[in-house]
């Protein structure tokens, strides 16, 4: 047998021995060149506290909200005072131009106030009594005024000239902007629901033009900042400007959130929710190494940042399922009176998606199996969207209709929160997948005309699976893609996740690409399950067109991933 030629790049451990040899880096001298932008800060903050004690309009807040939004206030400049004394200047400045970037947008959004106070979504500051716009009061241009000396405290932070240490990593880059924009859209929807008609429960998109723009300015922010502190190849910068977004989320978001849950009139809603969640997957972000690792083509290393990626991928995972499971259990929708609740049919179908992403999660918190798992566990995630639309069809139906008294029942928080952490997931997974790529050489993989072909083959019969009905019955059909139904978005959703797999499988390594169409056979099968987990809602129903084509487009995943396995063992793994 002949010896495969090595590489002409230095092995890893090679390199981790030479860089352990290097003299480590001697911590920077105290900076006290930020110590005019963080007593800047610190006075934006005083403004902003003194304008909130105030009182920013003529009518109360609906609760006693400055002492929680005076700690928020003063949380930049402590920040940035606590990085400077750490020696780290790099990142005081990241975070104060990232809170500077902020307060331009609540600056704007807070004029509304002025303009007219009753449509503005912010009992945490007023509560409007009557049919009369409360005034303004002095309060509220300090309060103006405390965020444009936040901008100035942030300019002023920006005057410092420090040059990249590595090239940044695109996988980081990638991940922490989709994180931040998974923090962004839940800062635009609605704070909470409210019951009364004088105090609005607006997302931004539904508020007015000022509070519109401003709001639109943060939530920007969020995105983009990550992105921008994330490539700037400095791991201080990185961790200075990611804490400064995950802050800058809380400060923004969380006064009018804890609303809902102190005001009777007002309820909690998923917004506030969807931001934490992206905040807390966010903010790890600001501790993973920035440079890229060299890669190595000798053995499937799986490098500290991605091991732990998985790690919280399958724990998410895991808890999406449980949710999952948890919605299958609960009712979907609740009646006046004690009446008796129709069972919901289309939500049985995520009981088998729950398992399936459960014990696929569950192999991924296992150090050995969860590079290997990790493709199958992306794919998979989509038949929980499947099943959470095919749910919430009949809830939707239920009760958009004006004259009825039904409400969401506590399944739908439990289907809604599958679904959100189940795309958290693969948001992770994904990220874990582009470190790995950056690790290893695919320079020299080819395409396999055989997948290729059995890919076209696999889109084919998906198109038909997905778009077709399952269940038939008399006078009965289930919902398909040409239905334009909510169940529709799932399916397209299963469908494109479904495709794409088999496309990528083509050209992925062997072992990754049979995992993408074991997954993507796992979200057929769960499309063909939806005869025998929902077909009791019709008295003679049987498996309609859709469910034949499920099977078949299974099959012939599986006979895909069979043949990617018989390929050239991964040599780049």
């Amino acid at each position: 047998m002949s010896e495969r030629p090595r590489s002409l790049r230095p092995r890893l451990a090679d390199r981790r021995n030479a860089r352990s040899a290097e003299p480590e880096n001697e911590p920077e001298p105290l900076d006290l060149g930020l110590r005019p932008a963080i007593a800047v800060a610190a006075a934006g903050a005083v403004l902003q506290i003194v304008g909130l004690v105030m009182g920013v309009v003529s009518a109360p807040a609906g609760y006693t909200s400055w002492p929680l939004a005076a700690v928020l206030a003063l949380l930049p400049p402590i920040a940035a005072a606590i990085f400077v004394g750490n020696r780290r200047p790099a990142a005081a400045s990241a975070l104060l131009a990232v809170f500077a970037a902020v307060s331009v947008g609540r600056a704007v959004a807070a004029v509304q106030l002025a303009v007219d106070a009753s449509r503005v979504s912010r009992p945490d500051l007023v509560v409007v009594s009557g049919t009369v716009p409360p005034s303004a009061s002095i309060g509220l241009w300090l309060l103006i005024t405390g965020f444009a000396v936040t901008v100035v405290a942030g300019v002023l932070a920006l005057d410092r000239d420090r040059p990249a240490d590595e090239e940044p990593r695109r996988g980081l880059v990638v991940g922490a902007a989709g994180l931040g924009l998974l923090v962004a859209i839940g800062l635009v929807m609605a704070p909470f629901s409210s019951t009364d008609p004088l105090l609005p429960a607006d997302g931004v998109f539904d508020s007015p033009t000022l509070t519109l723009v401003g709001g639109l300015l943060v939530a920007l922010a969020m995105p983009v900042g990550a992105a921008v502190a994330a490539s700037s190849g400095d791991a201080d910068t990185v961790r200075g400007g990611i804490v400064g977004i995950g802050l800058a989320a809380l400060v923004v978001g969380l006064p009018p959130a804890v609303a809902g849950y102190v005001i009777p009139v007002l309820h909690p809603s998923a917004g506030p929710w969807i931001a934490l969640v992206g905040i807390a997957l966010l903010v790890p972000f600001a501790f993973v190494s920035v440079g890229r690792q060299e890669p190595s083509l000798d053995e499937d290393v799986d490098l500290p940042s991605r091991r732990n990626l998985h790690l919280v991928a399958g724990i998410v995972g895991l808890v999406a399922a449980v949710s999952g499971l948890i919605a299958v259990a609960l009712p979907l929708l609740s009646l006046p009176d004690g009446a008796a609740v129709p069972e919901n049919y289309g939500i049985r179908l995520l009981l088998p998606a729950s398992v399936l992403v459960g014990v696929l999660a569950v192999g991924l918190v296992v150090p050995g199996w969860a590079a290997r798992l990790r493709p199958a566990f992306s794919v998979a995630c989509a038949g929980i969207a499947l099943a959470v639309a095919s749910g919430f069809d009949t809830v939707l139906s239920a009760t958009g209709v004006i004259t009825s008294k039904a409400t969401p029942g506590p399944g739908v928080w439990f289907g809604a929160l599958a679904l959100l952490l189940a795309l958290v997931a693969v948001i992770v997974a994904t990220l874990a997948g582009a470190l790995e790529r950056e690790d290893v050489d695919l320079s020299e993989l080819e395409s396999r005309p055989v997948l290729g072909w059995l890919a076209l083959v696999v889109a084919l019969l998906a198109v038909g699976a997905f778009g077709f009905p399952t269940v038939t019955g008399p006078d009965y059909e289930s919902a398909g893609l040409w239905t334009f139904r909510i169940a529709s978005t799932g399916s397209v959703v299963a469908l494109v996740a479904v495709i794409v797999a088999a496309v990528l499988a083509a050209r992925s390594r062997p072992s990754r690409g049979a995992a993408l169409l074991f997954g993507a056979a796992g979200v057929a099968v769960v499309r063909a399950l939806e005869f025998v987990v929902a077909g009791g809602r019709v008295a003679g129903s049987g498996p309609a067109l859709g469910t034949w084509l499920a099977i078949a487009c299974a099959v012939v995943l599986v006979v895909a991933a069979v043949l990617a396995m018989s390929g050239k063992p991964d040599s780049t793994t």
